[in-house]
This record gives C-alpha cells, sequence and structure tokens, in this order.
C-alpha cells in the first residue's frame, strides 16, 4: 500500500481543506455560544421551578436530547419549507427557505448541545453549597442578586469540566453540515475524493484534522477550568 498525499501540493485542494476547516470553527464557535445560551436559559427555569416555562423547558430538553442531531438538522433544512415557514426573494419574487444550510447548522448544534448543557449548568448550580447562599442572604442580597452574584458565577465554574464532552461532540457533529450542501472539512474532503480517487490519504489527514480541533478544545477547556477554578469549589484538574 502506498500513500500519495502529491495532491496536497494543489492550490484549489489547499483552498477547500482552508475554508473547511475555518467554515467547521467558525460553526463551531457560534454552536458553542448558543450551546450556553440555551444551557443558561434553560438552566434558570428549571432551577427557579418557574411555572409553565418550568415544563416547556423540560420537553424542549427531552425532545432535542433524545432525537438524533441529525434528524434536527433535516428537519431544520427541509421541514420548515415544508409547513411554509419561508422568505420571499425580493428579485424573482419566489420563495427561498427561511434559514440557510450554515444556519440550520449551528441552530441543531446550539440546540442539541444545548439541551444536554441545561442538566449540566442545573447540576452545577444544585452543587453551589446552601452556606455559601445563606451567607449571600444574610449580607442582605436579595433572592436574585444571589443568584446573579453568587450562584450563577460559582455554579458556571463548577460546570466547566463537565462541558469538555458537550464542546467535543459538538465539533464532531459539525461534519454533519456537509449533508446539507455547506462548505466544512467533509464537503472538501469529499469533492477532493471525487478529483484525486486517493480517498484513503484524504480520509487519514481529515482523520488527523478533527482529532487536532478536539483536542486543542480539550486543551482550552482545561485552561479554563483552572484559570476559574475556585478553592474549595469542585475538583482540581490536572
Amino acid at each position: 500500500m502506498n500513500l500519495d498525499f502529491a495532491w496536497l501540493s494543489d492550490p484549489l485542494y489547499q483552498q477547500w481543506l482552508v475554508r473547511g476547516i475555518g467554515n467547521t470553527v467558525l460553526m463551531s464557535l457560534l454552536g458553542i455560544v448558543m450551546m450556553f445560551a440555551v444551557g443558561i436559559a434553560g438552566a434558570i427555569c428549571m432551577h427557579f421551578r418557574l411555572p409553565v416555562l418550568e415544563t416547556l423547558t423540560t420537553i424542549l430538553v427531552e425532545l432535542f436530547r433524545n432525537t438524533p442531531p441529525l434528524v434536527q438538522l433535516f428537519f431544520l433544512y427541509f421541514m420548515l419549507s415544508e409547513i411554509g415557514l419561508n422568505l420571499t426573494d425580493a428579485v424573482t419574487g419566489r420563495a427561498v427557505p427561511l434559514f440557510t444550510g450554515f444556519t440550520c447548522v449551528v441552530l441543531s448544534l446550539g440546540l442539541y448541545n444545548g439541551a444536554i448543557a441545561v442538566e449540566i449548568i442545573r447540576s452545577g448550580l444544585l452543587a453551589v453549597p446552601s452556606q455559601t447562599v445563606e451567607g449571600a442572604r444574610s449580607l442582605g442580597y436579595s433572592r436574585m442578586k444571589t443568584f446573579r452574584h453568587v450562584e450563577l458565577p460559582i455554579g458556571l465554574r463548577l460546570s466547566v469540566p463537565a462541558m469538555t464532552n458537550n464542546i467535543v461532540s459538538l465539533i464532531k457533529t459539525s461534519s454533519q453540515a456537509a449533508l446539507v450542501a455547506v462548505a466544512d472539512i467533509m464537503y472538501g474532503a469529499t469533492q477532493i475524493m471525487v478529483e484525486t480517487f486517493r480517498n484513503l490519504e484524504v480520509m487519514l489527514l481529515i482523520w488527523a484534522i478533527y482529532v487536532l480541533l478536539a483536542s486543542f478544545a480539550v486543551v482550552v477547556i482545561r485552561r479554563v477550568a483552572v484559570i476559574f477554578r475556585m478553592p474549595g469549589y469542585g475538583t482540581s484538574l490536572s
């Protein structure tokens, strides 16, 4: 078996790979931001046991957490148009999808991983010692002020280590973007394989790229966890 990576010297293939890596990183970053937004909002609704909102959050968490992210992506990309959620092109007057493929990928990543993040952040909030909360209340802090300045900051710090697998999963799941014609790493790899027939070499390279991206994310998360770790709370990371 002779491995041939000569195709890597082709500027066009290099452009496809660089564009794919850039789009994958951008989708992952936007998905992570949305994941935290969904996770924090959902955790707050469940932590305060808000009427109606707690029930709605529980239903949505179970819905998104217990269905494959690919199904959610296809629903956003294909089904929204089927049920009439379209925009009208100002030039042609024709109906166009409400969301682009890129937007659908970010939404599916944020919603699926956000549903998992809800429970992670909620667990972090529950892990805040009651003595800490009572101490803040004894200093005259209101319930909301205690949550905003004490419970939420500590709870988020305690949640960071548990977020590692969720963020790595988000990065790997972003490879589904190729299925809705978004030019990510896998989309570029597919184009290269079709033109060069060097399937093994291309997939080995893509494998290495994803390993590097995931490993870099783990290093960053661990570093963030160490920086924001509070002595006496949670466990230390090596």
